[in-house]
């Protein structure tokens, strides 16, 4: 029962982490990585490696912004829990509007994680996604976004 209590503990942990991007919140993010945190990003179209806590807070930042922004959703999670260490392999949908660019791209990907246990709470020590699928379109002239999830700085 306990592994399935921790199982669910680390679920909750996954979804701060994409709220947090999504929100461009880098407090909930600080508090759903480790200080230790490795990020590697791997895309046909880019590839991002982020050492630290402090690099972390930096890409997030300026990735995503009031003219660059997205929905990440994760699901059907494989999490496997060893004591105070675990795994897990998350299958990602996603979107990201870039303003700047007047793109749109619609993808999937491949998590894989490595979650710690710090006091009480579990955080993501090392994180990052492969592409399953990329594609990136103009926004059309016709598109209006009427809200978004991040607010100017």
């Amino acid at each position: 029962m306990q592994v399935l209590f921790e199982i669910e503990e680390i679920k909750q942990l996954k979804a701060r982490y994409f709220r947090g991007i999504d929100t461009g919140n880098l407090e909930l993010l600080q508090t759903v990585l480790t200080e230790d945190v490795q990020i590697r990003f791997d895309s046909p179209t880019y590839q991002y490696e982020i050492n630290g806590i402090a690099q972390a807070m930096d890409f997030y930042r300026t990735a995503f912004t009031s003219r660059r922004f997205g929905m990440h959703n994760g699901h059907t999670p494989e999490i496997k829990v060893d004591g105070n260490k675990a795994t897990g392999l998350w299958y990602l949908n996603d979107l990201f509007i870039n303003l700047d660019e007047q793109t749109i791209l619609t993808g999937s990907a491949l998590y894989e994680d490595c979650y710690i246990k710090v006091g009480e709470q579990w955080r993501i020590q090392k994180t990052g996604y492969k592409r399953l699928l990329e594609m990136i379109e103009p926004l059309s002239s016709g598109c209006r976004i009427t809200s978004q999830p991040i607010m100017a700085s």
